[in-house]
């Protein structure tokens, strides 16, 4: 999908920079760690939209000790 813009492709990078050095200058009160997690939340939020996210993994189910045998042939003689 092609989007207008009056930034040509060779003014972006020096734009970026500009824009990162003015949001840095705003940012000076905080310290480098609030710094570093401010940018780590904009680069999260961009990709979001693009990156599904991870789902987190499921933790599988455990069989109680007490539990009843699938067979009967396979009691433990736990029930007698």
């Amino acid at each position: 999908m092609n989007v207008e813009s009056w930034i040509t492709v060779e003014e972006t990078p020096a734009l970026a920079a500009e824009a990162m050095a003015v949001i840095d200058a705003r940012l000076a009160r905080l310290t480098d760690a609030e710094r570093d997690a401010f940018w780590a939340s904009i680069r999260k939020a961009y990709n979001t939209p693009y990156n599904d996210p991870e789902k987190p993994a499921q933790p599988k189910p455990v069989e109680p000790a007490w539990a009843a045998p699938a067979s009967p042939d396979r009691c433990r003689g736990c029930c007698r």
